[in-house]
């Protein structure tokens, strides 16, 4: 204590000594005579005269001169001098910095906010040294930006220098990136949901600047609400990606009260759904298994609850959405049309708090916090439906048996093992069921886990990696007297992935690979009961190894230009547990053309496919307003669903391919135009899109699917094309806020075989069960108050194809339908308005509770909207037609969401 002691006084008496030097030192004048001199070179022989660095953009000066005299003149009258005809002010930061900055109408139009001339009105942080680099040498300004409530990443956090019209958006780990010429910028650092900080820095060399935001306090009467950065939908390399956060959902109406990922995603353009009730999305033209859905990285094959009504994914747990339609970057593969990539958040590492809602089918309760002192946090989620209770006070008897219930639950631990290491260890399960009789159950679950590792080795290189397993079952049970059984499929799946994130410069490139591991179970059916009528039946289950390795490189060339390529190279080896059919060469694939079969043992090879899946897209921007872009993705999927229904099912059968099966193939080309209008506020785009898909599956006419052992000859190999085009104006700014959409697309397949019992429609191109033309999407919300708010959806579509029976024959007494060609006839098109209303109970900035009541009410005006048609058929007459609505009424909802 003495040392340091005696260390401080001797540092306060250099300090002094030095202070008196300089009081006794003469200031600093200069004597010169400028004649017609240029202005750049006048400010040179300044910075030499005063030993100081001078700030300025070259351009301002345009070739001005100037000529004047000075006799021991300071530094401020020097400058005012050489300044007075010119349109340059100066702003004296310290004794060795001065940065010129233009005057217009009154004020100031360069980096630094306004300030009288010699006066710093803010402080102003020196990165990189006391010494300014050469100016025009280009420097590195790193970070990392993190939520300081909960001491989690900021992910997509913006960080950008408004005067510049330059930014960029922080990684999965919070950090960004940016390459500056020394000088003085205003940082401005925003996150959706938390509060903007604006900083000033003098970059005199490379060096990081780290920010922690807090939550955003409701003292506005404006709530403004971005996606992502003000421009980024113009400055962004990709095309075809949309991030939405959780806040933006939680502003539109949802049925039965509750926040829904999926649903928001259907809004957008390009993307669609077959019906109410239905469980998945259709993009572009693809079906339902052509989307790959993630939760922190684990692959999910059922997104919904409750026949689609709610999603799997707890929106109190939610961080982020990403949504990739277009150009899909190398990393992310294995589907053809799309991928949904939800992010959940961390707990928070600073103090216990939670989230929660109760609504009048659902609760859900949150709850996070820190642990081992700080360094770690925890997450326990948990949501339940008590539906059941509603059917057992239905004044129908014959409904009071019906079930539907749904229950979900996430775990998370994250710990820092270091500043530059972290462990996340995170857990999810969910279940289903629902009946609407005694005689028939259906139900669902989902069982993943994983452990990801995040590593810093350096600004340059980082290390992402995940251990995954999941576990999705299907089960339908059959309670009917004399027909006790039980039908069980599902998934089993382990895997590993590894990304490399390089950056150098402009230049960001990814580097990884990936594996899994499936065990497709594909049917067992076996009695429940002693005097049960039907018979064991149990398939083999498939066994499949997918692997792939990338290399995604993205490089900006100028503000202006960027473009990148991708190319992931994929393999697939499916694995023998039993018999393989053999079946005639040159003959269609049915009971009659089968020739024998092999054995395969679990270790044995039965086909290997890969194959390159280049990626490429490339922007070019106009100016900070406007940008045009274009794309071009081949992806690869090996594995299949084959159902009879519309939507997923618990009957549904995922197939591998195999070798009767072929994996399937995409190609898509997209361009796109894109602007922003008023100042950011309000962004326009179109996007045109062509897709040709190879070895689609569909099916034969009376196709057996439900536990046959051949289900190879009831599949039918397509040519699938599908085109559109896509308009999207988003309002971001203002009370009232939203976007529209519309979308215009078509999606065919073709067969093209030479037997009969293997083409469709003769061959002829046909338009796919989701085929909708038309779709238009309105999203709106309306600020009335700072405690109220209003919500609107309005959603219109073509109806779907459907084929129908256009006679029937009556043999011994039973009506037998002849149906037409497939999917020449379309049910009625689709409409429906939703609208809610948002109270806030607290706007207090320090408070301890925050709550707020929803009240929604979904198909406003009781649309009675066709899921599907079937037929009655009456000898004499022509049949007659009905149509099946899954929801043909209003439903309103009453919701109360909390946090503490």
């Amino acid at each position: 204590m003495r040392k340091i002691v005696l260390l401080a006084l001797c540092f306060w008496c250099i300090s002094l000594a030095f202070a008196l030097q300089a009081q006794d030192k003469k200031p600093v004048t200069i004597t010169a005579t400028f004649t017609n001199k240029p202005l750049v070179e006048a400010l040179k022989e300044i910075e030499t005269r005063f030993n100081i660095k001078i700030f300025y953009k070259p351009e301002w000066f345009s070739n001005k001169r100037v000529s004047a005299v000075l006799t021991n003149q300071d530094l401020d009258n020097t400058l005012k001098t050489v300044l007075s005809k010119t349109e340059l002010n100066f702003v004296v930061y310290d004794a060795a910095n001065v940065v010129l900055v233009p005057e217009i109408s009154g004020r100031m139009a360069g980096n630094i906010p306004r300030a009288k001339p010699g006066v710093a009105r803010q402080k102003v942080e020196v990165i990189g040294g006391p010494k300014p680099a050469p100016r025009n040498q280009k420097l590195s300004l790193s970070g990392n930006v993190k939520d300081g409530k909960r001491n989690e990443p900021a992910i997509g956090a913006n960080i950008r220098i408004e005067k510049l019209g330059i930014g960029t958006v922080a990684d999965i780990n919070g950090r960004y990136e940016l390459k500056l010429l020394p000088g003085i910028y205003e940082i401005t650092i925003s996150s959706i949901g938390l509060e903007t900080q604006t900083r000033l820095i003098q970059l005199n060399g490379n060096g990081t600047l780290d920010a922690e935001l807090l939550d955003k306090a409701f003292d506005l009467s404006e709530v403004h609400v971005e996606i992502e950065s003000k421009n980024n939908n113009v400055s962004g390399s990709q095309i075809g990606v949309n991030k939405l956060s959780i806040m933006e959902m939680k502003k539109m109406p949802a049925l039965l009260g509750e926040v829904d990922v999926v649903k928001s995603v259907q809004m957008l353009p390009g993307v669609t759904s077959v019906g109410e009730a239905a469980v998945g999305f259709n993009v572009r033209g693809g079906n339902t298994d052509q989307n790959l859905i993630l939760l922190d990285n684990v692959p999910v094959f059922n997104p919904m609850h409750l026949f689609g009504f709610f999603s799997v994914f707890n929106p109190d747990v939610v961080q982020e959405v990403t949504f990739y339609r277009g150009a899909i970057p190398a990393q992310l593969g294995g589907r053809l049309s799309s991928i949904l990539d939800v992010k959940q958040k961390e707990g928070s590492y600073e103090k216990v708090q939670g989230s929660g809602g109760i609504g009048i089918v659902s609760g859900r309760l949150a709850v996070e916090g820190p642990v081992l002192n700080k360094k770690g946090s925890f997450l326990l989620a948990g949501r339940s439906s008590y539906s059941d209770w509603i059917f057992k006070k239905l004044p129908n008897a014959s409904l009071r048996d019906d079930k539907a219930s749904f229950y979900d639950g996430t775990i998370k631990f994250s710990a820092l093992l270091s500043e530059k290491t972290k462990v996340i260890a995170s857990g999810y399960r969910s279940h289903d069921s629902f009946g609407f009789s005694a005689d028939t159950v259906y139900s669902s679950s989902t069982s993943n886990a994983s452990v990801s590792l995040n590593h810093i080795f350096s600004e340059k290189l980082i290390l992402n990696a995940t251990g995954f397993s999941g576990d999705y079952a299907m089960n339908l049970d059959f309670n009917a007297p004399g027909n006790e059984a039980q039908y069980t499929s599902g998934i089993r799946q382990q895997g590993f992935n590894a990304d490399l994130l390089i950056r150098q410069g402009k230049q960001k490139m990814n580097i990884g690979g990936r594996g899994t591991f499936y065990n497709y179970e594909q049917g067992e059916l076996k009695p429940t009961a002693e005097d049960s009528n039907i018979n064991p039946e149990t398939l083999p289950d498939d066994r499949a190894l997918e692997t792939a390795v990338y290399v995604n490189d993205e490089i900006e060339l100028s503000p202006l230009l960027s473009f990148g390529v991708g190319l992931r190279y994929s393999l697939y080896q499916n694995y023998g547990n039993g018999v393989v059919y053999n079946y005639q060469s040159g003959a269609p694939k049915n009971e009659f053309t089968l020739t024998d079969s092999t054995f395969y043992g679990e270790n044995d090879i039965v086909q290997r496919y890969q194959g390159a899946e280049p990626r490429f897209f490339v922007k070019y921007a106009f100016d900070e307003k406007s940008s045009v872009k274009a794309g071009y993705s081949r992806t690869r999927q090996y594995m299949h669903v084959v159902s009879n229904t519309l939507t997923i099912s618990p009957v549904d059968i995922w197939k591998t391919s195999n070798s009767h099966i072929k994996p399937q193939i995409g190609d898509q080309v997209s361009v796109g135009y894109f602007r922003n209008l008023r100042q950011n506020a309000i962004e326009t785009s179109v996007e045109v899109y062509y897709k040709q898909i190879q070895n689609q599956l569909d099916y034969k006419e009376g196709a057996d699917l439900f536990l046959n052992k051949n289900l190879e000859t009831e599949l039918i190999a397509t040519t699938g094309k599908a085109y559109g085009v896509e308009l999207l104006v988003n309002k971001k700014g203002g009370r009232l806020t939203g976007w529209g959409s519309y979308a215009y697309s078509r999606s065919w397949l073709q067969t093209n075989s030479a037997f009969a019992e293997e083409q469709i429609n003769n061959n002829n191109k046909y338009p796919t069960n989701y085929d909708k033309p038309h779709n238009l999407n309105l999203v709106m919300n309306y600020q009335i108050t700072r405690r109220l708010s209003a919500s609107a959806n309005f959603n219109y579509s073509t109806g779907r194809p459907f084929t129908a029976s256009t006679a029937f024959y009556v043999i011994e007494g039973n009506v037998v339908p002849y149906y037409g060609n497939r999917n020449q006839y379309r049910i009625p098109d689709y409409h429906r308005l939703d609208v809610s209303l948002t109270l806030l109970t607290n706007l207090r900035k320090n408070k301890k509770w925050e709550g707020n009541w929803n009240l929604a009410v979904y198909n406003v005006y009781a649309r009675d909207n066709a899921y599907s048609v079937f037929y009655r058929h009456t000898y004499g007459t022509q049949p007659k037609v009905f149509r099946l609505a899954v929801i043909g009424t209003a439903i309103p909802s009453i919701s109360y969401n909390f946090k503490f």
